[in-house]
């Protein structure tokens, strides 16, 4: 029998007080574990070294478009934009910077001095890491550039109704010292000093025939001409380099070749499907390239009697490479390689978990680095 409602069991309201005390009690302890365990522990890429992984808190943060607008040079970064060029300590901070007027601004890099110009205007800017050393324009658009012994630049020109111009300006000044004009020889693709800093030699391509041929001439730098060969090869030959003994090789994308400017015919001649760069070293020159158009890239090294080494493995892509002494750096996706040209290996193979966009020495054992997320200081070890 069900006994009547006033004898059913019930609690009183100070036990239910007590259940609701308990339950945030209960509530309290469970938010405290759970504040109490640890965050995930993120370890260092296992492709990074502990030298490595100390260095890397040297730099600042970037996203992917600043980091394209990022150029290291010296112990600093130069930031160049077309309406400001500025240098940058590696903490980011500002060292100096200076109102531009540039379309398009590219940068070329020298072991004390850095040009600044303009891919589509004919205006230009130098300086070194102390400060703004000379602004100016020139009468035509600059498309190339290297710099050379002494205070002096190198300027290549594309004009109107010109086969390109060499001009030679003073680096600290900007003032113009002499130019150079091939109307008959052909146009112009690139300018390189001797490694003696005696002379200057100018790339151009005949395309009076029925065939494109390269055309090399040889300046001393007061700018009399002092040799000229027209090689018995054909294409584009616009790279510049010199080996060991200073004896000058050029290349084109597929192709490398030694020059005596004794004679019309090549001391050498290499063919390789695929050419990214040819790089000179201490301990001779350096090929990065490809075994078929598509696929990975190797670096090579070439002597000055055109034997060429054992391939080291890079990867599907790389950056322009930098050089000091014997060693040679490359970006190749997100990884930071540093190859030893005199014996033939790797030095360093870091993976740096960020697209490399470019590098340079600031040091024969340090590297600065600008990736997608940011500039890394490293040291080689």
């Amino acid at each position: 029998m069900t006994p009547p409602r006033e004898y059913l069991p019930h609690r009183s309201k100070a036990s239910l007080v007590a259940l609701i005390l308990l339950a945030f009690l209960l509530l309290a302890a469970a938010v405290a574990l759970a504040l109490s365990v640890p965050e995930q522990t993120i370890l260092p890429d296992a492709t990074e070294s502990v030298d490595l992984a100390a260095a890397a808190q040297l730099g600042f943060v970037c996203d992917a478009t600043e980091a394209q607008r990022l150029y290291p040079f010296g112990q600093g970064i130069v930031k160049l934009t077309h309406n400001r060029l500025a240098y940058l300590a590696l903490d980011g901070s500002e060292v100096f910077a200076r109102e531009i007027d540039m379309v398009s601004p590219f940068a070329v890099a020298g072991s004390s001095r850095l040009l600044a110009a303009d891919r589509s205007g004919t205006s230009f800017a130098i300086l070194d890491e102390t400060g703004l050393l000379a602004t100016g324009n020139r009468e035509g658009r600059i498309v190339g550039a290297t710099f050379g012994p002494g205070d002096l630049l190198a300027l290549i020109e594309d004009r109107h109704d010109s086969t390109g111009v060499v001009a030679i300006v003073d680096s600290t000044t900007g003032d113009l010292q002499y130019e150079c004009h091939f109307p008959e020889s052909g146009y112009v693709l690139s300018v390189r000093f001797t490694p003696d800093g005696q002379f200057f030699d100018v790339a151009l391509v005949n395309a009076d025939g029925l065939a494109t041929r390269p055309v090399l001439k040889r300046f001393a730098l007061d700018g009399e001409a002092v040799g000229q060969r027209i090689l018995d090869v054909q294409g584009l030959y616009p790279v510049l380099s010199y080996d060991e003994g200073g004896q000058l090789v050029i290349s084109s994308d597929s192709s490398v070749s030694g020059v005596d400017y004794a004679t019309d015919q090549p001391r050498f001649s290499l063919d390789l499907p695929r050419i990214e760069s040819v790089s000179a070293t201490t301990s001779g020159l350096v090929v990065l390239a490809g075994e078929r158009v598509s696929g990975t890239l190797g670096l090579y090294p070439l002597s000055g009697t055109g034997q060429i080494g054992l391939r080291t493995e890079i990867g599907e892509a790389a950056t322009a490479p930098a050089v000091t002494g014997s060693l040679l750096a490359l970006g190749s996706s997100t990884r930071v390689l540093v190859y030893d040209a005199q014996n033939q290996t790797l030095r360093l193979d870091a993976n740096l978990a960020a697209e490399v966009v470019r590098l340079a020495f600031s040091d024969p054992q340090t590297l600065t680095v600008v990736t997608s997320t940011g500039v890394r200081r490293l040291t080689i070890p």
